[in-house]
């Protein structure tokens, strides 16, 4: 049975898409479908969220609320929809698939605990480090400050743990989201581009350039276009002490979303 997805395409009729889900809460149950729900979820999520739901390039899931949904319809319809502008993608399954996916997810958070757990750094000194030495806001967002550029770390303590933060400071190129792949070319006329990779099809390429400016260009009439796999973040352990390191980490663990609710 083809996936209305697929069907929506292939007629052109985006009312199809809203049949996809027809429960509110997740109909399966037996260990069967627990079982098929892992072995779904080993195929489809656990390269980018760990089979423990606790590493990966993927959001943390092994935790006990969510920032996007937290009833099993918005959990079924996030990962049946994905998320826009991220690489989380939907998933092109049967709607039964989907719900046993979600009963293994669910699992998580029996054993969760909070993503973030800082260790010895000040979390005061870090924001300082965060707004100050590091220019972390000239690239990332936190509430309704900050850049684009790179990912908004707004729910960053409740989505990474400490040492994938690490990790990501220390050496950030050893695991680039596709959004934020560097890109650097030369135009026809001779201007040097450098930034992030938004999306790229055959014959275009999208870029936000270092002025966050969203740029368009056609692959041909470039002179060159080159997406080396170095990270457009500095490595930082080479630009803070151990102790900026830990306070960094520290501040970063302590957002979960609050400073976005304190702006609005």
């Amino acid at each position: 049975m083809w996936h209305p997805r697929f069907l929506a395409l292939l007629l052109g009729c985006p009312l199809v898409l809203a049949a996809a889900r027809t429960h509110e809460t997740n109909p399966m149950r037996s260990a069967e479908d627990f079982e098929e729900g892992k072995r779904l979820y080993r195929i489809n999520c656990g390269v980018c969220h760990g089979m423990e739901g606790r590493t990966g390039r993927g959001a943390r899931l092994a935790r006990r609320s969510y920032v996007r949904g937290n009833t099993d319809a918005e959990l079924f319809d996030l990962i049946e929809s994905g998320i826009p502008g991220t690489d989380m993608p939907g998933l092109w399954l049967e709607e039964d698939a989907i719900w046993k996916i979600l009963l293994f997810v669910r699992t998580f958070a029996e054993t969760a605990n909070e993503a973030c757990e800082a260790g010895p750094g000040d979390a005061s000194a870090g924001r300082m480090v965060f707004e100050t030495k590091g220019s972390c806001l000239a690239c990332h967002t936190v509430g309704q400050s900050g850049g684009r550029l790179g990912p908004d770390m707004t729910y960053a303590g409740a989505t990474y743990s400490a040492d994938q933060l690490r990790k990501a400071l220390l050496d950030p190129a050893s695991d680039i989201a596709n959004r934020y792949r560097t890109v650097r070319l030369v135009t026809a006329g001779g201007e040097r581009v450098e930034g992030a990779r938004l999306n790229e099809n055959a014959y275009h390429i999208f870029v936000m350039d270092r002025s966050e400016e969203i740029r368009s260009f056609r692959k041909a009439e470039l002179k060159s276009l080159e997406q080396p796999s170095e990270s457009l973040m500095p490595a930082y352990g080479e630009l803070l002490s151990e102790a900026d390191l830990d306070n960094l980490v520290a501040y970063l663990c302590t957002l979960s979303g609050t400073a976005k609710e304190d702006t609005q």
